[in-house]
């Protein structure tokens, strides 16, 4: 089977970043990289995914980066890939485009947040369902909870945070004995969660707040549709990647970076065999051979730089 169906893209680790609350020097940076264009030409795309959503804590920034990078090296070598299967070369090639749209994405999230009475709410609720399922994901794996109550505790994407919070309220309150001293999520956190759930339930009742078709705030469909572009994102750079990893084999990260994923600017300088050889010690008395090359010959270093500003790329004068 080649490659390009078996390979499994590098991680798309890297510190959170999260879109919600951003200074205004991240916002600046995602006016000047957004296109409102390529939100449009992804949009419809964007909404039909088909599978979990997975929410965007990036820094889109560095993924606009790594992901023009990966396309340019892989691109470079069209003709090597055009044959793969499950390759479309097109959407390859509008990669950065996409990027660009989930930026826009993310700006329009910033919009709704500053212009809604219940974003900073909202933003803490989003937060405290995060805790809240994370820790319950982590005891289901120790056992002390059933993966089938987690599941059933709260549903997909944000457009039922408040019933997720509630949800998740009412699981860690039903198995609080069982997990008392297990549980970094204290009755102090539940209490919380539950006080902030039903104040965003009280503001989304309210009247004169916006509202799309489906009576849920126009802030809950912006996320939902920066989280898409996101997921959208991420799945076609894993083909990219999987073209990187049959281009490039072991050296994918180096021409196809995760999208989260900070490069050095060169790699390390390996040393040649002459290099790695050991040295014989010179006796007292004996001349050097002539044309030998010692532990401090000047030659050697000579070499080394020589050669190690070849692969930094370095402009020689010309003489």
């Amino acid at each position: 089977m080649p490659a390009i169906l078996t390979g499994m893209a590098g991680g798309q680790g890297g510190a959170p970043h999260a879109t919600a609350g951003l200074g205004p020097d991240d916002i600046a940076e995602l006016e000047a990289l957004g296109s409102e264009p390529g939100y449009d030409v992804f949009l419809s795309a964007a909404r039909a995914l088909d599978g979990p959503v997975d929410e965007c804590r990036c820094n889109i920034a560095l993924a606009f980066h790594n992901t023009k990078r990966g396309v340019d090296s892989v691109l470079a070598r069209e003709a090597d890939i055009a044959t793969l299967p499950g390759v479309k070369l097109d959407e390859l090639r509008a990669l950065p485009l996409l990027a660009q749209a989930l930026a826009f994405a993310a700006l329009r999230v910033q919009r709704d947040m500053r212009a809604s009475s219940f974003g900073s709410l909202f933003e803490r609720a989003q937060h405290l369902r995060r805790k809240l399922l994370k820790t319950a994901e982590a005891l289901a794996e120790a056992s002390f909870l059933t993966a089938a109550d987690v599941a059933a505790s709260h549903g997909e994407g944000h457009r039922d945070v408040v019933g997720d919070c509630l949800g998740l309220v009412a699981l860690f309150r039903e198995h609080e004995a069982k997990l008392a001293g297990r549980s970094p999520v204290t009755p102090e956190d539940v209490n919380e969660v539950e006080r902030v759930a039903e104040q965003l339930r009280a503001l989304l009742a309210a009247p004169g707040e916006g509202r799309d078709s489906s009576n849920s705030p126009l802030l809950f469909e912006a996320t939902e549709t920066r989280d898409r572009f996101w997921t959208l994102l991420t799945r076609r750079h894993d083909v990219l990647w999987r073209c990187g990893a049959w281009l490039f084999g072991r050296d994918v990260d180096m021409h196809v970076p995760p999208l989260q994923s900070h490069h050095p600017l060169v790699r390390a300088v390996v040393p040649t065999s002459i290099e790695r050889a050991p040295q014989q010690p010179q006796r007292r008395g004996e001349s050097r051979p002539q044309g030998t090359v010692g532990t401090y010959a000047p030659e050697s270093n000579v070499r080394s730089k020589v050669r190690f500003m070849v692969k930094v790329g370095f402009d020689f004068p010309s003489r």
